[in-house]
């Protein structure tokens, strides 16, 4: 059975979200993971990171129906680029391997309360993704820190 196209076009996005994340990821400071805007807010470090953990999360759970344990986190740019980078692709893989009838099942991520389709969830995981990242370029720009276009 072929993967259907709505599944298609929103990996391809997934793809294209993940290039510009980690475009902006690059430009965060080592030296300044532990900024942040606000009391309240998560710092520079816990807001990249969770980019990468909840990427990873999110294809965990699609293919698996239930969210894991966050994995460890980074302190430096580099190296949370290439695991980041590592990562997304063997998640879009275990993706893409999940087989076209499962697509259909209901699934509850989050526990109980949380049962949706599976391509609700990767829905959810862009629109995550995408949120983080606008907060991501007010951190950067707030630091001085040049940003790439979102863009071009």
């Amino acid at each position: 059975m072929a993967i259907p196209t709505a599944l298609e076009q929103s990996l391809s996005n997934w793809e294209r979200i993940h290039k510009r994340t980690l475009r902006l990821i690059k430009v965060a400071p080592d030296d300044r993971y532990d900024w942040k805007p606000t009391d309240s807010a998560m710092t520079l470090g816990e807001l990249v990171n969770h980019l990468y953990q909840s990427d990873l999360g999110f294809a965990d759970a699609l293919a698996t129906g239930a969210y894991p344990s966050a994995p460890p986190s980074f302190t430096n740019t580099a190296e949370l680029v290439a695991a980041y980078s590592a990562s997304h692709a063997a998640g879009v893989e275990k993706v893409r391997a999940i087989p076209a009838e499962a697509w259909e099942e209901t699934i509850a991520p989050f526990g109980p309360k949380s049962a949706m389709p599976r391509l609700a969830l990767l829905a959810i995981a862009l629109e995550h993704e995408i949120h983080h990242r606008g907060q991501l370029y007010v951190y950067l720009r707030m630091l001085g820190c040049e940003v790439p276009a979102l863009f071009g």
